[in-house]
């Protein structure tokens, strides 16, 4: 059929990508569809199926098509679709480079350099690192960093977030605020107090985060709230939907005053149950440094 159709006359300055298999293909689709047209336009006259046969039989239809132009449209719609595979190709590789340099760029060490210059230079303090800290202060910029250490030093896991434990003053939050705005993970921060006081005059709260969403005081704000009579207990509703849409919970990190069974209380046993599936479970100790 290629020779019949003369599909050899193509441009050169444009890259001759498409197969005589294509080609064919090409003009077959091309003939199929003016048949098509034809026929619809033959049943509004009212002519009989059979009789659009006989007519469709007769008509040269190859010489109705302007092939060299079809088939130069064809070429130029392939080679678009070949540069934008390939421009993809290459932003996927550009883009796992770029992942790789900032993933070696955002070191362990880089937390920690980030953390000391924010309390100092944003906050204006120094930071504090004593002995009940130091092991927090590893554990999350171990976390952020994505470090091995995390897992075979530490023995936690990166399929699960941070719930992190202890009483007030011991710079939970704190230490965390020092590190929002690191470049591989950066950190949004929502305080439970304010959610319920959103929920109570709106009635909903939706959390938009760059990369980690850290609840901070959970358990501190009432478990559920009235807003013109629906009953909405938003913490019960995050954890039980995170856990049933995600598989992984990384991107999580809880602060919390209470224990288990304090947990239990206000949100019940299945919220419990996710918290140690989804959680690694980090105890921060120390005195209430704000005294």
């Amino acid at each position: 059929m290629a020779k019949r159709l003369n599909l050899t006359d193509h441009d050169l300055n444009e890259p001759w990508v498409l197969t005589k298999e294509d080609e064919e293909k090409i003009i077959e689709s091309e003939i199929k569809s003016l048949k098509e047209r034809y026929a619809k336009k033959m049943l509004s006259l009212a002519i009989s199926n059979d009789e659009i046969i006989k007519k469709i039989s007769k008509i040269d239809w190859e010489s109705k098509l302007d092939k060299k132009t079809i088939l130069e449209y064809a070429n130029k719609r392939y080679n678009h679709q070949n540069w934008e595979k390939t421009q993809r190709e290459n932003e996927k590789i550009e883009n796992e480079n770029n992942k790789q340099k900032l993933l070696e760029k955002c070191n362990a060490k880089y937390m920690y350099s980030l953390m000391k210059w924010t309390s100092k230079n944003v906050f204006g303090k120094d930071l504090i690192l004593n002995q009940y800290n130091k092991i927090f202060i590893k554990t999350i910029c171990y976390f952020l960093s994505k470090d091995n250490r995390f897992e075979t030093e530490l023995g936690y896991s990166f399929n699960k977030g941070l719930l992190i434990r202890g009483i007030c003053g011991i710079g939970k939050t704190y230490l965390l605020e020092c590190l929002v705005d690191n470049e591989l993970n950066p950190i949004d921060i929502f305080s439970m107090i304010h959610i319920t006081d959103q929920i109570r005059k709106n009635g909903e709260f939706k959390i938009k985060a760059r990369k980690i969403i850290f609840l901070d005081d959970v358990g501190a704000e009432e478990p559920t709230v009235t807003h013109y009579g629906s009953k909405i207990s938003f913490f019960e509703d995050f954890i039980l939907r995170y856990d049933l849409y995600n598989k992984s919970f990384y991107n999580l990190i809880f602060s919390t005053n209470n224990n288990f069974e304090e947990l239990e209380s206000k949100y019940g046993q299945r919220v419990r149950s996710r918290i140690k599936k989804m959680f690694n479970i980090i105890d921060v100790e120390g005195e209430d440094m704000r005294k």
